[in-house]
């Protein structure tokens, strides 16, 4: 089982307004595009390890690294860049990693529970019986989410007519109609599915999920595999992915 992302980049970038002594900094990050006061900044960043320590095996720990990357002073403001890492370190090398509990549903149904998609539509998997459905669950900082969305895209534009494409995250409508602001993703979208993702037992992001047209799960997979092509790590073309497709056809 591969496990959860080591490392995500977030790129922080401060604006501030100046009374008349004294300049007040603000932050903003790249994904959200939200402007955060100093203790909000410190709530999303809290909210963020909450969020990846909610999925974590015993045997990990999590930490946010903080780096200054650039600082601009400005007349009414000062501006600076950040990177933060996301680090998930084993402490106990020894230890059995079970198999996420979602492989138990594997040539089985998934439950049929009621969730939202971004604009307040009420649906249920068993909505979409009667055509192949393949799932994709992720988060906003995700580093691997967003890096196969474009070749989950390419993937959706040859079959939507003959396949239903779904995106489930336990992300907010709010943060989510952001993020898309900036990163295309063409999959229908359900957001703050938190209860239902718990449900199924998954614990690493991505997980893609392909469902036969009578919505039997038939096959589970993280997310596509990476290749490496000159000496650097590139996404792959997601071949597998679309021949798991054309097998439910």
């Amino acid at each position: 089982m591969k496990r959860l992302f080591l490392t995500t980049t977030i790129l922080l970038l401060l604006s501030s307004c100046q009374k008349e002594t004294q300049k007040q900094t603000f932050y903003k990050t790249s994904d959200t595009g939200k402007v955060l006061t100093l203790t909000e900044f410190d709530n999303f960043k809290n909210e963020l390890l909450m969020k990846l320590t909610k999925f974590k095996q015993d045997s990990e720990s999590i930490a946010l690294n903080e780096t200054l990357i650039d600082s601009v002073v400005l007349n009414d403001s000062i501006i600076k860049t950040y990177k933060i890492d996301i680090k998930i370190e084993i402490s106990d090398k020894e230890t059995k990693i079970e198999k996420e509990e979602i492989y138990n549903y594997l040539n089985k149904e998934l439950p049929s529970q009621i969730l939202y998609t971004i604009d307040n539509k009420e649906i249920s998997l068993k909505d979409f019986k009667g055509k192949p459905t393949a799932l994709n669950f992720w988060f906003i900082t995700c580093k691997p989410c967003i890096d196969e969305m474009p070749v989950l895209n390419q993937i959706m534009k040859k079959y939507s007519d003959k396949v239903n494409f779904i995106s489930i995250t336990f992300e907010n409508k709010e943060n989510v109609k952001l993020f898309l602001n900036t990163h295309q993703f063409d999959y229908l979208t359900i957001v703050g599915a938190e209860g239902f993702i718990d449900q199924l037992g998954i614990q690493a992001f991505p997980k893609n999920i392909f469902i036969d047209k009578n919505g039997i799960v038939r096959k589970i997979r993280d997310g596509i595999p990476y290749t490496s092509e000159n000496g650097k790590m590139i996404m792959g073309n997601g071949d597998e992915f679309e021949k798991f497709i054309k097998e439910l056809l």
